[in-house]
């Protein structure tokens, strides 16, 4: 194959049939060849471009009946209130050119629209209140050296009360003079002048802030004063001098009624009322006077500052312009060419906040340059486009196709994913505002007039440019609805359920997000509380931050996505708090039984968050048992010290007893006498052997015992001990083997308490060890760990568990018929852990171990317990 398919072998018949075919395929290619190919080859494109054309052509041809329609709801932005407002705002403005232009130097805003009362004119001189500020802190400085006003009352005192008060003198105001903080000239108009300096310390402050305010709006107002005069002819005339001051030229004033498309006049009278003139112009010409006369009384600058300036208010007033009129127009002509060059309008606009800071309401200039496109929105064209939409995707679903050409099953470009679809049908619903200004804009001959300035052509050039622009606008417009309709077919021939599995990315990857976000649930719900979750905190914000990030991309749609996002939130939260509670109910459970006292409590079931819990619950349930045990275990140890107490006592007390009775008896000789006296003192002495040995452990076990702590060879004491029990030992039959360290280990010791360790478990030996057999005593340092072991073969079977055999009273023999208290290795086990050490038995079958263990310290420290007696 390969290179050389060209080679290969077939039958004569079937090469004959493959001549002619390739024959007949090169022929439907050369007829296909030209502009039949795209019909043959992609008949969808093809139709939907013959569909797409059709409709621009049919719908470019109902633009004058759009257009007819767009000019019964188009309304002026110029007859609105706010630019009625706006326009009343800057005759404060024109006012001040007008008062310029009359005394031909610059006066200041508060020079024209200030007024004080008597006594204060000083308040409108800079100078002169700087003064009156400085004088104020000389006075504050006097008063707080001289402490004879309060804070409060020195804010609330004028000038004219200091003075009253003796607080100002000449000599402190002479000081001022030579350190240049007043000026001796403007100080001796201040004292000349005469007028009523009665403002408070306060008020002085206050005054100020209200005279920026003045300044700040007016500032403001000079901003927006471009736009009014590029778009608005004006002229403001002084009743009394005639003086005027305009932008427009002799023949734009002198314009009849019937040239102009908007006038507007503001009459101010002397006393500064304003009325509206007769000679409007507009298209509502009552409803311009209704708006004119509430700008008038609603928007007065008059008193709305004076309102914002509380302060000056107490001391003068806000005046008005006064004798003059403004007048604002704009020429038929003018409006016209606007709107044909689309170059806009600025009109008013109120804004949501105050002016600054002033705290009086402003108008402020807007652009508004797609008045006339509103007018087509509201005649209906929206909803024509949207149908126009519809129609197009439906022919695109409908539309006859050759059976052989399945481009929605085929081709890649029609089997585009879900996720595609919706973000190209969302984006195609987001362009229908751009084609709708694009059909207002041509529909209207704005876009031709457009055209024609732009490349300096003739308007019918421009006009014809502009259809065809909107044409292929439209066009392409269509085509895309065509296709949406088209990817749609795989719907209904694939059925939702394999459409949504074959088509869509999301479904595709939903196994891998699921798993994620299964994992992540489980994460949360098995989270150990027993580490820092600062991480896991971390990693939610972050994946609730991204989820929100991606959200706040969706302009349309976006609140809807917000919502389902909540509603989803909120049941997985649902769902997680329900399983917390549930695991919550079943660990309550398992310790409530255990409090209950069941102690075999099993918790079976996953306790997701709390299954740290488990483990603790077990170790209560563990401690629990063993504290039952225990408690059983010293009941058990409390009846048999009892029941071995009165065994031990008794044998020795009833022999005593029994032999003073022989003894009484006549006729008793005296060989017999002797032996009766002997086995007398030989109970005796056992009786008081087991009554020393308890008061002795009794000592031991409750501390009350006093250590004698000296430097003592442990090694040598053992030898020595086992050297005084040799007797006792080889009578018993038994062979001792010593393998004791040669290293002398010095440990602080009461040399006593340890002897008797030794003496309690080498006699221990001799009791119950089988006669004949070995003894091992050895002896070994480890680090600064001494360890001394004793071993021997018992002679009788040991019974009792080695952790019992230092119990009180308890014997390995049972059956208690040895001589022996039962208390030997109990007071060894108490006197080597009131020294610090450990003695351990191990029985393995006939073989008795005891470990001596004793730890080396630099100095070692024990208690001192208090004598008693028992």
């Amino acid at each position: 194959m390969g290179l050389f398919k060209g080679k290969e072998r077939i039958p004569k018949r079937q090469g004959e049939q493959g001549r002619i075919d390739s024959a007949a395929s090169e022929n439907n290619a050369r007829k296909r060849r030209g502009p039949g190919r795209l019909r043959h080859e992609k008949p969808w494109i093809y139709r939907g471009a013959l569909i797409s054309l059709a409709f621009a052509a049919v719908f470019s041809s109902f633009y004058g009946i759009f257009r007819s329609r767009a000019e019964k709801y188009e309304e002026t932005p110029i007859e609105t209130a706010d630019n009625i407002a706006w326009l009343y705002q800057n005759c404060y403005l024109l006012y001040h050119d007008l008062r310029n232009a009359q005394s031909e130097k610059e006066l200041d805003y508060r020079d024209i629209y200030l007024e004080t009362g008597e006594g204060h004119q000083w308040i409108l001189d800079a100078e002169r209140r700087r003064t009156y500020n400085n004088l104020m802190s000389l006075v504050t400085e006097i008063s707080m050296a001289q402490q004879v006003i309060s804070e409060e009352e020195l804010i609330e005192m004028s000038l004219n009360e200091a003075a009253a008060y003796g607080l100002l003198k000449e000599e402190q105001i002479a000081s001022y003079v030579e350190q240049g903080l007043l000026d001796e000239e403007v100080l001796k108009e201040f004292q000349d002048s005469g007028e009523s300096y009665d403002l408070s310390q306060n008020d002085s402050y206050n005054l100020e802030n209200d005279l920026e305010k003045l300044e700040a709006y007016f500032g403001m107002l000079e901003e927006n004063f471009p736009d009014l005069n590029s778009c608005y002819g004006y002229i403001i005339e002084d009743h009394a001098t005639g003086k005027y001051v305009t932008n427009m030229s002799v023949e734009d004033r002198n314009r009849s009624a019937g040239s102009l498309y908007f006038r507007l006049s503001f009459q101010f009278d002397d006393a500064g009322n304003v009325t509206i003139g007769d000679d409007l112009c507009g298209k509502d010409v009552n409803q311009i006077r209704k708006l004119a006369n509430e700008a008038a009384r609603m928007n007065s600058v008059q008193i709305q500052m004076g309102l914002a300036m509380n302060t000056f208010s107490k001391y003068g007033r806000v005046k008005t312009p006064a004798g003059c009129t403004v007048t604002y127009t704009i020429s038929s002509e003018e409006w016209s060419t606007r709107q044909e060059k689309s170059q806009g309008m600025y009109v008013g606009r109120m804004i949501s906040s105050y002016a600054g800071d002033t705290g009086v309401l402003y108008y402020d200039a807007a652009g508004y340059h797609d008045f006339f496109a509103s007018s087509y929105y509201d005649s209906g064209l929206t909803g024509i486009v949207l149908l126009c939409m519809l129609g197009l995707a439906l022919l695109g679903l409908l539309f006859p196709m050759p059976k052989s050409h399945r481009p929605w099953m085929d081709e890649r470009i029609c089997t585009a994913s879900l996720e595609f679809l919706v973000c190209f049908g969302t984006g195609l619903m987001g362009v229908t505002s751009l084609v709708l200004n694009m059909i207002a804009y041509v529909a209207s001959g704005r876009a031709g007039g457009a055209f024609s300035d732009y490349l300096r052509i003739n308007s019918g050039s421009g006009r014809a440019l502009a259809m065809m622009v909107n044409m292929a606008v439209l066009a392409v417009f269509a085509f895309c609805c065509w296709y949406v309709g088209v990817c749609a077919r795989a719907l209904p021939e694939l059925g939702l359920g394999r459409y949504i599995r074959e088509r869509s990315l999301i479904y595709r990857i939903f196994p891998f997000i699921k798993g994620k976000a299964v994992g992540a649930y489980d994460a949360m719900a098995h989270m150990d509380l027993t580490r820092n979750a600062n991480k896991t905190i971390i990693k939610i914000l972050i994946v609730n931050a991204v989820i929100l990030a991606l959200i706040s991309f969706f302009w349309v749609g976006g609140v809807a996505i917000i919502i389902v996002y909540s509603i989803v939130l909120y049941f997985i939260l649902r769902k997680y708090v329900s399983e917390l509670q549930k695991r919550y109910r079943i660990l309550l459970k398992a310790v409530d039984e255990i409090a209950a006292g069941n102690l075999n409590v099993s918790i079976p079931e996953d306790l997701g968050i709390f299954e740290p819990f488990r483990e603790q619950v077990f170790k209560i349930q563990d401690g629990l048992q063993k504290a039952v045990e225990t408690e059983v275990k010293s009941q058990r140890m409390k009846v048999e010290l009892v029941t071995n107490m009165s065994h031990d006592l008794k044998t020795p007390l009833t022999a005593i007893i029994t032999y003073i009775n022989l003894l009484k008896e006549n006729g008793t000789t005296e060989e017999q006498r002797k032996e009766y006296l002997d086995t007398l003192e030989r109970k005796s002495l056992r009786l008081k052997s087991l009554i020393d040995d308890l008061f002795e452990f009794s000592k031991a076990s409750s501390q009350n015992i006093t250590l004698n702590i000296m430097d003592l060879d442990i090694m040598n004491l053992v030898k020595q001990v086992a050297f005084e029990m040799s007797d006792k030992i080889g009578a018993a039959g038994l062979d001792v083997r010593m393998n004791l360290s040669e290293e002398k280990v010095i440990l602080p010791l009461d040399s006593q308490k340890t002897y008797r360790i030794y003496e309690n478990l080498f006699g221990n030996i001799a009791k119950y060890a089988l006669p004949g057999t070995r003894v091992y005593v050895n002896g070994f340092r480890i680090g600064d760990t001494v360890i001394i072991t004793l071993k021997n073969i018992s002679a009788r079977e040991i019974t009792v568990d080695s952790s019992e055999l230092t119990e009180r009273f308890v014997r390995g023999d049972a059956s208690r018929n040895t001589e022996g208290s039962g208390l030997g290795l109990a007071i060894a086990k108490s006197f080597m852990e009131l020294q610090g050490g450990e003695l351990d038995l191990e029985v393995d079958g006939d073989l008795f171990k005891v470990t001596t263990t004793w730890h080396v310290t630099e100095q070692e420290s024990y208690p001192e317990a208090r004598p008693n007696s028992l």
